[in-house]
């Protein structure tokens, strides 16, 4: 028995796998509906999303939608799911016992890759424990650095955002307490800076009319304007005077 695995019933009339740790959960939406477990009372799940659970002998189940619910006394995986990742059901008595055997077939072999002990009540008794992505993803919300990591995986979202992102949704240990006071992205305040234009640089002085021009050439123009094809615009620094010249070639504009 390892430390991250725990109990479960594997069921053939459930219609939802229903898990009660977020350590399975790929992606988690809130979702707020009460549901009916094979008990018959009614239960309340908190959330819904796309799971992965690994059977004792390293088997993979992808659960397209598994319920978050953690009142449950039972964690419960149902045939479908099984079926969707691509296995087999098959029932057999060993020693007298009923089993429930997971089978794959390549290239017309069968073979057992799980079996599940029978129960008095029909299901069947398994044992399930996380991927072991989930190990990393635990150290990782355990970092300090946990924030600016996914700060940045999420495109360097504003403060405000983080923390609607971060109650909003579900499945992470993060919490709003956890954002440093004097978190500071070197890519956003690079991203934020400003250009100030040029004539800020120089505001002390005060040139006289015509003393500094400003030029730019564009062209050449289509269609032609006559037999001109370029024009120059002159700006005077001091007082914004303007003036167009149109120029056929641009060795005109040193005349």
């Amino acid at each position: 028995m390892e430390e991250n695995d725990e109990p479960c019933l594997i069921d053939s009339a459930a219609t939802n796998s229903i898990l009660r740790e977020t350590k399975y959960f790929q992606t988690l939406l809130k979702r707020t509906e009460n549901i009916t477990t094979i008990v018959g009372n009614n239960g309340r799940i908190v959330g819904s999303g796309r799971a992965i659970v690994v059977l004792p002998n390293g088997t993979r189940i992808f659960i397209e939608e598994a319920f978050l619910y953690p009142g449950a006394t039972r964690t419960l995986l149902t045939f479908k799911d099984i079926r969707r990742s691509g296995y087999h059901v098959t029932t057999a008595c060993v020693g007298g016992a009923e089993y429930l055997h997971i089978t794959s077939t390549n290239e017309c072999e069968t073979k057992v890759v799980e079996k599940a002990q029978g129960t008095s009540s029909g299901l069947y008794y398994s044992r399930i424990k996380p991927p072991p992505e989930f190990v990393a993803m635990s150290t990782i919300f355990k970092n300090p650095e946990s924030f600016r990591v996914w700060h940045e995986r999420l495109g360097h979202p504003g403060l405000r955002m983080m923390r609607n992102i971060i109650t909003s949704s579900i499945g992470h240990g993060m919490k709003t307490t956890q954002i440093p006071k004097d978190f500071l992205c070197v890519s956003c305040a690079k991203g934020k800076l400003i250009t100030k234009p040029s004539y800020l640089k120089v505001k002390a002085e005060s040139p006289s009319f015509l003393q500094r021009l400003q030029g730019d050439i564009c062209g050449p123009i289509n269609p032609l304007s006559g037999p001109f094809r370029y024009f120059m615009v002159l700006i005077d620094a001091s007082t914004k005077w303007s003036h167009v010249c149109l120029l056929s070639t641009r060795n005109h504009a040193f005349a």
